[in-house]
């Protein structure tokens, strides 16, 4: 959860754009299922996020969550493979994905590390009752930090390979938004001009990997 007001909503905003724009490719048509999973995935993952920044988000369930992340990362490697076998070499279709799997495994980490006690800890519980959680000082933007050494290490290192993979994302996303676009108006227009914009994926996975990585920075 997020003490800080302002970070709380900076943070729910880079989380809920992703998150939008996942859902409307997933339901977009002429989409295979492949595809939909893995958007819906990523939307899962956003509307989680935005769930961790509030105090509410503290009282849902762990471990549905490890469940459908885990299926997560196991999906995107699992797909990866699947379709490289078709195209591509299988080495070249799992570092494609790698990204992707990154995301999921490190979702599914952050909430198993915070256990389901930690989880439900705003209705149920402190920090005395959550095996490697602290709660932090007062004027901390997060409520609760890592105790444990070999967690925050691997909090920490999960927070620079997400700003690493944010950073590269959001170069995409510059290089590829510099392709002029045909001015659109309408619900319709915008719909089909963000659904088929190369810049608009990259700029989203950025926006969530660069958050999640602020997320990971305030469990130290």
């Amino acid at each position: 959860m997020i003490t800080a007001t302002g970070l709380r909503w900076i943070l729910t905003a880079l989380f809920a754009l992703p998150t939008l724009y996942a859902l409307l490719l997933a339901a977009t048509p002429g989409r295979t299922i492949a595809n939909r999973v893995g958007h819906a995935l990523h939307a899962a993952m956003g509307g989680l996020m935005v769930a961790m920044a509030w105090p509410w988000g503290m009282s849902l369930p762990a471990d549905p969550q490890i469940v459908v992340f885990t299926a997560g990362a196991l999906w995107f490697a699992i797909a990866a493979l699947a379709r490289s076998s078709e195209t591509d070499s299988r080495t070249a279709g799992l570092v494609a994905a790698l990204p992707h799997i990154v995301m999921m495994a490190a979702m599914a980490w952050m909430v198993a590390v915070m256990d389901g006690s930690a989880m439900a800890s705003g209705a149920h519980g402190s920090a005395a009752d959550m095996p490697g959680m602290d709660m932090s000082g007062p004027g901390a933007a997060g409520a609760m930090t890592l105790s444990r050494a070999g967690d925050q290490w691997t909090a920490g290192l999960l927070a620079v390979a997400l700003a690493g993979l944010g950073l590269l994302w959001l170069s995409q996303a510059f290089d590829r938004g510099r392709i002029t676009t045909p001015t659109v108006r309408g619900p319709a227009s915008l719909t089909a001009a963000l659904t088929g914009s190369e810049a608009a994926g990259p700029a989203c996975h950025a926006a969530m990997a660069i958050g999640m990585a602020v997320m990971f920075v305030l469990l130290l």
